[in-house]
Parts: structure tokens; C-alpha cells; sequence
């Protein structure tokens, strides 16, 4: 898929791994490559449809709707939303319909 980013800082952590594992200080290393290793995952995929099901891509509802997220870890998830702005074919409720996504949270836990 193609990925932006809607935070110019969040693009600048998934290219610098060392500045995004000093952010998660305590298990840094070991959550900057679940973070790197999710990011690939949604790049790799033609469509929403294409990302493997251990990674649970599912809608969110309230704050999140209309976007989606996918499992970094059991309590965090990457956070975006469908990127595309006039596609006529584009419909949220099918996952072979996205294929671009912008990304707005990296390691979010929203369970709170």
C-alpha cells in the first residue's frame, strides 16, 4: 500500500530506528522493530485486504472513526485512516478497496 504520514515526525521516526527506539526508552529496540516490522507489513500489502490476519486489521469506532488499526503489540496498535480523496471505487466496508493509507498514531494504546 501506499503510506503517508498526517505527522511529520512520526515519517522521521519510521526512517531513523535508533531515534525511535530511544522514544520507547525502556524496551526501545525491541518495540521500534514491532513498529518497523508492522509498517512493512502495510507497505508490502497491495490492499488492506492483503495483511495477514495476525496482525488484525479492524475499523475503530468513537474518536478513531473511519480509520483502522493493525496489532504492533497485545496493547498497541498503528493507527490510520483510507487515502483516498475522489476514488470512485474506494467503500470503507471493503478491505480490497484500500490501497493508500495515512498513517496518525505509531504505537498507540487506546484500551484506556
Amino acid at each position: 500500500m501506499k503510506l503517508d504520514f498526517d505527522n511529520p515526525r512520526h515519517e522521521s521516526l519510521i526512517n531513523d530506528c535508533d531515534a525511535l527506539a530511544r522514544k520507547y526508552n525502556k524496551k526501545g529496540q525491541e518495540i521500534a522493530n514491532d513498529i518497523l516490522a508492522t509498517v512493512e507489513v502495510l507497505r508490502a500489502a497491495d490492499t488492506l485486504f492483503d495483511v495477514p490476519r495476525s496482525y488484525r486489521p479492524h475499523p475503530l469506532k468513537v474518536e478513531y472513526k473511519g480509520c483502522f488499526a493493525v496489532d504492533v503489540t497485545k496493547t498497541h496498535r498503528v493507527i490510520f485512516r483510507p487515502n483516498h480523496d475522489g476514488d470512485p471505487s474506494f467503500r470503507i466496508d471493503n478491505y480490497k478497496t484500500i490501497t493508500a493509507v495515512i498513517i496518525i498514531e505509531i504505537f498507540k494504546d487506546y484500551h484506556y
